[in-house]
């Protein structure tokens, strides 16, 4: 076995170690976002329209990975919540842009924040040539293994296998 095998050269199997933390990690920036009333696929949402103001509900789907008709359910949300608004194209009428409201750019200031928390609750053991190190570690690791750089990979199954935390709420089984 792979896990017991590393163990016995005395180097941890980083692999499952990446896990370990990835989990713990998206746990806690859950956790940040409660009292914001986000989650996690909201936050990263607002960061995209944050990065590129007017982009289109097909090229943010495209940029995320995930299926458009699954992220018009999550821009429905938060357009009812005053955080974006959709305006027509006025090239090609079927497409919508996508721009966040004054509110949307508070509710990013207020995720920013719960960002930089986040990273310090989850770096507290380590100092600042130690993080630098390690950030410039997993960048090498991530750009060999390809994820979309500021995108979660999460996207692409969102609404997959037992729904999201809006269709629970939807369909009351919360």
């Amino acid at each position: 076995m792979e896990l017991e095998k590393n163990h016995e050269e005395g180097r941890p199997n980083v692999a499952f170690l990446m896990v370990q933390v990835g989990g713990r990690a998206a746990q806690e920036f859950a956790r940040l976002l409660e009292p914001l009333q986000f989650t996690p696929p909201d936050a990263g949402i607002l960061r995209q329209l944050g990065l590129s103001p007017g982009i289109s509900q097909q090229e943010l789907a495209n940029r995320l990975g995930m299926h458009a008709s699954r992220l018009v359910a999550i821009l429905d949300t938060l357009q009812e919540r005053g955080l974006l608004f959709r305006k027509t194209d006025a090239e090609d009428r079927r497409v919508y842009r996508l721009e966040l409201t004054e509110a949307g750019h508070d509710a990013l200031h207020a995720i920013g924040l719960a960002a930089r928390a986040h990273d310090e609750v989850m770096c507290a053991g380590l100092d600042d040539a130690e993080r630098t190190q390690l950030g410039n570690l997993l960048e090498r690791i991530a750009d060999r293994h390809g994820p979309m750089p500021g995108v979660h990979p999460g996207y692409k199954t969102l609404g997959e296998g037992g729904g999201n935390r809006r269709e629970a709420e939807a369909s009351g089984t919360k």
